[in-house]
């Protein structure tokens, strides 16, 4: 359908309403009246069909649902609208009725431990709405994501939500709330993940979302960056009351030199040729502050020890922390790989209380995921395994996994995974993938995809 039509039918409409209010009784004055108005009909449409400034609009489903003008760059205005949920069953079996960490231990006697329960029950973990579009510039764009999780009181929440303007290729200017950008399985999204959700090293290591000032682009090709200023490692849905005036860095950079990596890890196409990626992501921030009642701002309470143990539970209110993540991944003839690296540091920590909870000045942790997937029905059926672990001064954790895909139209919106998960001592806590700290056992997930 020609994108003038619905202007054009309009017209036609309310000229015809127009003639049939005027139309005379007598029937040969109707239709010489009639005549009249058809050629006067006629002659306007074909004014507004010729008339170049006329604008055009384009309504319908082009990988969303669509609003758009014809011509962007007299009319720069365009909204998509997409939606996605991941309707899944979580079952978890533990080994342990309880477990014992750092912060149970020095809360002194009687050491009581933290229980952990089982569970078996329907979530839907991520209920979204995205809108996204241009305006005013055919360079200036939007984007909000309005998430909603049964497990989270069932609150609608911006979870996204900015403002860009892209001066080229090698620079686009964002501003709003997004992804810190420390880890590459974090930055890539939850959309495309291998299994039903991201790895446990990833959940304990990576950043969240912050509010800030943000750049990506590609200089050169095949080389992408992209580097934040934002309020803090881990500040989304917080309130400035909530928040120090520190904060933090970050950035990230990756290399294709095969080409386009594509969206996601999945080869679904198994295509012949090998797409590689390898990348770096530093990120650094500090800590530091009490509320009025005297404990740590609540931006601190997100960093956990390797033993689960939160930090801030400890006593801690100031910190530095470093995190440096490492990647690579490939694709060729159905089979997918892809891990990263990671390796925190803490510095200057300052502990307060009536006693040195934790003395030290200084942790590190490090840790990993490898996974690997293969279609062994090309655009339809994968299997996968993975791995991953978290390595301390206090524990050393691992998870073990393995699943598969039935991506149903061979794509990532319309997708059934399956996946087993035996955790030995998670340290991750988490509702996404549904960690909890001291997780020990079988963690079972069901999910169904489902996007527009």
């Amino acid at each position: 359908m020609k994108s003038e039509q619905p202007i054009v039918v309009i017209a036609a409409l309310m000229l015809l309403l127009a003639s049939a209010e005027a139309r005379p009784s007598d029937p040969e004055d109707g239709v010489s009246t009639t005549e009249a108005r058809l050629r006067e009909l006629e002659a306007k449409l074909s004014r507004i069909e010729q008339d170049e400034d006329a604008p055009s609009w384009f309504v319908g489903y082009d990988k969303g649902f669509v609003f758009r003008s014809t011509d962007m760059e007299k009319n720069p205005f365009a909204l998509k609208i997409n939606g996605r949920m991941q309707f899944r069953y979580t079952n978890f079996q533990n080994d342990e009725d309880d477990y014992v960490n750092r912060g149970t231990f020095f809360g002194g006697p009687p050491f009581a431990a933290t229980d952990i329960d089982e569970r078996s029950d329907f979530e839907i973990e991520r209920g979204r709405l995205e809108f996204a579009g241009t305006f005013w510039d055919p360079r200036m764009h939007f984007y909000i994501n309005i998430d909603a999780d049964t497990d989270d009181n069932h609150r609608a929440i911006f979870h996204d939500f900015w403002m860009n303007y892209e001066f080229n290729e090698a620079f686009d200017l964002h501003f709003g709330k997004a992804f810190v950008p420390g880890s590459r399985e974090w930055l890539d999204g939850s959309t495309r993940t291998h299994l039903a959700d991201r790895s446990m090293a990833t959940t304990f290591f990576r950043p969240d979302r912050s509010v800030g000032v943000w750049a990506i682009g590609q200089p050169s090709e095949g080389f992408h960056y992209r580097a934040m200023i934002g309020n803090g490692f881990n500040t989304t849905d917080l309130s400035p009351g909530q928040m120090n005036d520190e904060p933090i860095v970050s950035g990230s950079v990756w290399f294709e030199p095969c080409g386009d990596f594509g969206k996601g890890y999945a080869d679904i196409q198994a295509e012949n040729e090998t797409r590689t990626r390898f990348g770096a992501s530093l990120t650094w921030g500090r800590e530091d502050g009490t509320a009025s009642n005297g404990v740590a701002l609540a931006e601190s309470n997100f960093l956990r020890l390797d033993d689960g143990t939160r930090l801030t539970s400890l006593g801690v209110t100031r910190y530095d922390l470093t995190l440096l993540a490492v990647d690579a991944a490939l694709k060729s003839g159905g089979f997918g790989l892809h891990g990263e690296l990671y390796y925190r540091w803490l510095n200057r920590i300052k502990p307060t209380g009536p006693f040195p909870a934790f003395p030290e000045r200084t942790n590190r942790s490090w840790g990993f995921y490898t996974t690997a997937g293969y279609m062994v029905v090309p655009e339809e059926i994968e299997v996968v395994v993975s791995t991953s672990t978290v390595q301390g001064r206090f524990k050393d954790s691992w998870e073990y996994a393995f699943g598969g895909n039935y991506f149903v139209d061979g794509t990532h919106k319309n997708k059934l995974t399956l996946d087993f998960t035996l955790l030995d001592g998670s340290p991750a806590q988490n509702s996404g993938p549904g960690f909890v700290a001291g997780y020990d056992g079988w963690l079972i997930r069901l999910q169904y995809q489902i996007a527009f």
